[in-house]
Order: C-alpha cells, then sequence, then structure tokens
C-alpha cells in the first residue's frame, strides 16, 4: 500500500523474517510511533530494503512493526518524494518518470480484499484461541 499521509515507511515483522533478516540486528529499536487515529505502537526498529517499482529500485528504511494488517508494507511520503511518485487514490495507481517515459503502477483491488479478507480471518481465530474453555461451553 502506499499512503501519502504515512511519513515512514512500514514493514510487517513476518515479513522481514520470511526474507531472511535478523530482528536482532534492527537499528533504533523500540520508538513510539504514532497512527492516525490517535493509537501507537512501538517499533522493533529500523532495517534497509530494496523496493523495485518496475525499472527502479531504491533502498527504503522501513520502521518494523508487528500487527500492520491487513497489509505487509506501507510505503510512505519519503518513497514517494524519492521516486517524485504522483499517488491517485481514485485511480489506485502512482505515477512516475523515468529515463524512458512515463511509469503507471496500479494497485488490485482484489488483491487488497483478499489481504484484508485473511487479517480478519486470523484475528478471528486468535481471539478464538484465547477465550477460556468456559465460554466455548457456553456458547453451545
Amino acid at each position: 500500500m502506499v499512503d501519502p499521509g504515512s511519513s515512514i515507511g512500514l514493514v510487517q515483522a513476518s515479513v522481514v523474517s520470511h526474507m531472511g533478516h535478523s530482528l536482532t540486528r534492527l537499528e533504533n529499536p523500540g520508538r513510539i510511533l504514532s497512527g492516525f487515529n490517535g493509537s501507537s505502537t512501538n517499533s522493533l526498529g529500523d532495517i534497509v530494503l530494496p523496493v523495485q517499482a518496475s525499472p527502479v529500485t531504491l533502498n527504503v528504511q522501513f520502521s518494523v512493526v508487528t500487527d500492520l494488517s491487513p497489509f505487509n508494507v506501507i510505503l510512505g511520503r519519503t518513497w514517494l518524494h524519492y521516486m517524485k511518485a504522483i499517488p491517485s487514490t481514485y485511480h489506485q495507481m502512482v505515477s512516475f518518470l523515468t529515463k524512458d517515459g512515463q511509469i503507471d503502477l496500479y494497485g488490485s483491488q482484489l488483491a487488497a480484499r483478499q489481504c484484508y479478507q485473511i487479517a480478519r480471518e486470523a484475528g478471528t481465530s486468535q481471539e478464538d484461541a484465547s477465550l477460556p474453555e468456559s465460554n466455548h461451553a457456553r456458547d453451545q
């Protein structure tokens, strides 16, 4: 997801681990991040990862967090500014210029819905697993 309102890039800890990076080697651990809704979360630390957008690859600093769902990564204003990209939420796309011309990257509403649904189902199953046994017995 590209979010022009976010001042930093965010990445799920599970994505960083899946990529083979160690969470113990992150820089600036424990930084408090404020969300759009006023909530806050602690960053596990920062990591620089390459982001490829068509022909352009850029190294981007991300703050590593847990429970970022439904997204694996949020690219913030910093990435947009470096790419000199123009986001369009209405068209669900990002445009930027290269030496070969304009590049348009389109988002997928279907993929976004699928990610959201998976996150919802995972959250529901975690909540069910944490309920005491007596609650399950009453429901049956």
